[in-house]
């Protein structure tokens, strides 16, 4: 099997399992519900098809069907690459977000004798600002765990955050979600409020919180679950993707970190609807850009507002080359 690892695939190998641990027969069928109900938007493009013509020979074939070849699963030990990448992400700063120090140091005494995969320092982020977040600073840590705690636990918290005029606010929300901007090198708490019948949406940067703790169990009742439940609204773009110069492989790498839906076609031409937050909008038009002709926005009335956005910008940037 080539690629026997990739931290963003590595999804594919605990699919592939669940297979084999089957027993009895496992139809075309079963197949594709495994693949879909645990892989991401694009693994039916690119899984299945491997799966279904059993191209790595993990199947007895028969009568139509399948029957895995290896009985009670697979054990698969850690191979040097693996060891690796892990020796590498152990050394990433955001690691100590979500590993408690002794943790940490326990799995880089594991690693003793791993030559990490890459260091950090030998990579320059040209599109990146350079004011990012302090991921070693104790008070940030502190927060980002607290958060990261509440969303695991369903649990609303209390927030001082210093909005960027300076001025000070204390909310009470829940947290739905983390997301982290690769071009601003900081995470994001997704969060909404409620006061009385209405529902805010609140995207708030941690580095700018100044105390976060969780609320007491009495202090949630008095909410009304259905409207906290309620999904943070997304905007969606349309693109076609012509697969010259492998870009749909590099699409699906740049676009990982987004929700979506993607579907062939025609013969290497596929159809991916992105699903993405008001704030981010500008990182993402910057992605898309940056693949030049291989990618388009398709020409389409829900996408008029996202197509004006890009003629906005390649007319800024035509004036600035005129000057």
């Amino acid at each position: 099997m080539e690629k026997l690892f990739s931290e963003i695939y590595n999804r594919y190998f605990g699919i592939v399992n669940l297979l084999l641990m089957k027993k009895g027969t496992i139809s075309q069928k079963m197949l594709r519900d495994t693949v879909q109900k645990n892989g991401f938007g694009e693994s039916l493009l690119f899984l299945l098809p491997k799966l279904s013509a059993n191209e790595w020979e993990i199947f007895e074939e028969q009568d139509g069907a399948y029957r895995s070849k290896i009985r009670g699963g697979v054990k698969m030990p850690m191979s040097r690459l693996q060891k690796r990448w892990l020796k590498a992400v152990l050394a990433d700063p955001r690691a100590g977000l979500f590993l408690e120090d002794a943790h940490r140091a326990a799995l880089n005494d594991a690693l003793a004798d791993t030559e990490p995969l890459f260091r950090y320092e030998d990579f320059y982020y040209f599109d990146q600002f350079s004011d990012g977040d302090d991921y070693v600073d104790a008070a940030y840590r502190r927060h980002f765990r607290t958060i990261l705690q509440a969303i695991r636990n369903d649990r609303m918290i209390r927030v001082r955050y210093e909005a960027r005029t300076g001025r000070t606010t204390r909310l009470f929300l829940k947290p739905q979600r983390l997301e982290y901007s690769a071009k601003n090198d900081c995470f994001r708490l997704l969060g909404i409020s409620q006061t009385g019948t209405r529902v805010r949406r609140h995207t708030l940067r941690i580095s700018r919180m100044q105390n976060v703790k969780a609320a007491e169990e009495e202090t949630v009742s008095g909410y009304k679950e259905e409207m906290l439940q309620t999904e943070l609204p997304q905007q969606k773009v349309t693109l076609c993707i012509r697969d010259a110069r492998n870009a749909m492989e590099r699409a699906m790498l740049q676009f990982a970190d987004y929700r979506k839906n993607t579907c062939r076609t025609g013969d290497h031409e596929y159809r991916c609807e992105i699903f993405y937050d008001k704030e981010d909008e500008t990182e993402l038009l910057i992605e898309i850009l940056s693949f030049g002709p291989v990618i388009e926005v398709a020409d389409e009335p829900e996408n008029e507002h996202f197509l004006s956005l890009i003629r906005e910008r390649l007319r800024k940037q035509k004036n600035q080359e005129m000057i």
